[in-house]
């Protein structure tokens, strides 16, 4: 292993889009999923 390579940073780049829009997506499904779920992240 030579350290963090680009690839590694593609990789995992790829993977972090393709979870934070999937979540995106899950939110705009469900709005008051949302909504109930918001006040206990505050």
């Amino acid at each position: 292993m030579n350290g963090y390579g680009w690839k590694d940073l593609i990789v995992d780049a790829a993977i972090i889009s393709v979870v934070v829009g999937s979540v995106l997506v899950v939110i705009a499904s469900f709005p008051e999923t949302f909504g109930k779920i918001l006040p206990f992240l505050k």
